[in-house]
C-alpha cells in the first residue's frame, strides 16, 4: 500500500554515523497529470453523473440549443412518471446546476426545482420552444398574471 523503498536519512548532517536515524518515505507520485484538484474533482463528478455529456450540452451557453427559460421541458427520471412544464429559471453552477419548472395542475400553480444532474434523472427532453423568447432569463414575474402557464400535460411517447 506504501511506496516499496524507504530512504534513511540522519537528523543532522554534521553527526552522520552517531545521529539517530530517521525513516523517510519516498515522495508520493504527482496525480492528476499536473491538473488543479478541482478540476479533477469536477470532471470526475461529471464522468460520474453525466457519462454522455448530454446533460452538460444542454446547459452549455456555447450550444444554441440548450434550455432556456419559457422552454417547455420534460424531465425523464428512471423509477417515476417524468414531469413536464415550463423552465422559469436555469441556475448554470456547475455540477449543482438546477431548473425551475411551473406547471398547473388542476388550476393550482406547481414549482419544482429540479436538480439537473442527479443520479436519477435520465434525460430532459425539449418539448416546445417558443416563437420568441422574452427579454429576460429569470421569469418570476409570470406567476399569477395574465402570462402565467396554462396546464401542460406530458406528451405520449
Amino acid at each position: 500500500m506504501f511506496a516499496s523503498k524507504l530512504f534513511v536519512r540522519p537528523f543532522s548532517s554534521s553527526a552522520v554515523s552517531a545521529a539517530k536515524k530517521m525513516i523517510v518515505y519516498e515522495p508520493l507520485p504527482k496525480l492528476r497529470n499536473g491538473v488543479p484538484l478541482l478540476e479533477h474533482l469536477k470532471k470526475a463528478q461529471y464522468e460520474k453523473f453525466d457519462k454522455s455529456g448530454a446533460k452538460r450540452l444542454a446547459l452549455s451557453l456555447e450550444n444554441k440549443d440548450r434550455i432556456r427559460a419559457d422552454d417547455i421541458v420534460t424531465v425523464v427520471y428512471k423509477n417515476q412518471k417524468p414531469v413536464t412544464g415550463q423552465v422559469i429559471m436555469v441556475k448554470r453552477a456547475g455540477i449543482a446546476s438546477t431548473i425551475l419548472l411551473r406547471n398547473k395542475i388542476t388550476g393550482l400553480g406547481v414549482e419544482m426545482n429540479i436538480s439537473v444532474f442527479h443520479p436519477n434523472i435520465l434525460r430532459l427532453d425539449v418539448v416546445r420552444r417558443p416563437a420568441n423568447y422574452k427579454p429576460r432569463n429569470r421569469h418570476y414575474y409570470i406567476r399569477n398574471s395574465r402570462l402565467d402557464v396554462g396546464e401542460i400535460t406530458p406528451s405520449k411517447n
